[in-house]
């Protein structure tokens, strides 16, 4: 499992590696128009893997444009790439990113909660063209045990994470049941119940010593 800082401004990456970050993700959809030297300087100087993402509006995100708007965002960081996450909507692009030597993360993100059954449909859809991410809105905490047991009998690797604050302890407890990553706050949270990055890897030392 690793701890992945998300950012909205790079210049917030160097406090993430202190605070014990294994991977940086640039939320490339919340970036300003342009970006101070300042960060484009810290992102350039990050030691840690780092994850494109720009997600849509439709999936809890800032971006509305084509396929071609997508990949001019993502094309000036290309270079600094070691994943990058494609939702299905965009997932034409991955072959392309694939061949360039990136990893895929295959998302998706409703603020609903799938049946069991569904869930279990969407993990090899995606699965076809990167690593499963799967991230949903619990309704009750049935839902959350739902969740778990998804993760815990899919086929490795996979991510799941929650929307919302409400049961925002699921973040925590879904890699202790198979999820690869957790998602966390590094400044600003890009995220609704994102725990900061030095809080969460306190608490997950705590639940695993």
């Amino acid at each position: 499992m690793q701890l992945v800082a998300s950012v909205a401004d790079p210049q917030d990456i160097p406090g993430a590696e202190a605070d014990g970050a294994d991977c940086i993700e640039l939320r490339l959809d919340l970036f300003p128009g342009k970006l101070p030297e300042a960060a484009v300087r810290a992102a350039r100087d990050c030691r840690l893997p780092i994850i494109l993402t720009v997600r849509s509006r439709d999936e809890g995100g800032a971006f509305t444009g084509s396929i071609g708007d997508w990949q001019a965002l993502m094309e000036p960081w290309l270079p600094l790439a070691a994943m990058i996450d494609i939702e299905q909507r965009f997932s034409a692009a991955a072959p392309e990113y694939r061949d360039a030597g990136n990893e895929i993360i295959a998302s998706f993100h409703t603020p609903l909660m799938p049946s069991g059954a569904e869930l279990r449909e969407i993990e090899p859809r995606l699965r076809r063209y990167g690593i499963p991410k799967i991230v949903v809105g619990p309704q009750s905490v049935e839902d959350v045990l739902s969740l778990c047991a998804f993760t815990l009998h899919a086929e490795q690797p996979v991510i799941t994470s929650i929307m919302g604050s409400r049961f925002r302890f699921a973040r925590l407890i879904l890699p202790l049941f198979g999820s690869s990553f957790l998602f966390c706050a590094a400044g600003r949270p890009t995220a609704e119940g994102q725990f900061p990055v030095r809080e969460a890897r306190e608490l997950l030392d705590t639940l695993t010593r």
